[in-house]
């Protein structure tokens, strides 16, 4: 099996700190467990990123384990790109790409 990269978008990223403030300015240390969170998604994911269904055209959909959050990723060649993290009480029609 083959080892996987990471590749994480501008986009992603910003989500992740969005969220990470967000939940920050709920409880001091929130923030942390999301990070943590989102740390474990990764980890499971680039064991074996095709575990996860194919949702919408080559988007694969990863749901976080304590967060109402998904992340969204592609795989190209040994690739995994993360292309947005997002919450589930979101209208994804106008909070996607």
């Amino acid at each position: 099996m083959p080892k996987y990269q990471l590749g994480i978008t501008p986009r992603a990223l910003n989500d992740v700190q969005n969220a990470i403030d967000y939940y920050n300015s709920k409880q001091k240390g929130l923030g942390k467990k999301f990070y943590e969170d989102f740390k474990r998604q990764v980890s499971s994911i680039k064991k074996n990123p095709f575990t996860r269904a194919v949702r919408y055209d080559d988007i694969r959909f990863g749901v976080f384990d304590k967060f109402p959050y998904a992340m969204h990723y592609d795989i190209e060649g040994e690739t995994i790109i993360i292309q947005g993290v997002i919450s589930s009480f979101l209208d994804p029609e106008t909070n996607w790409l």
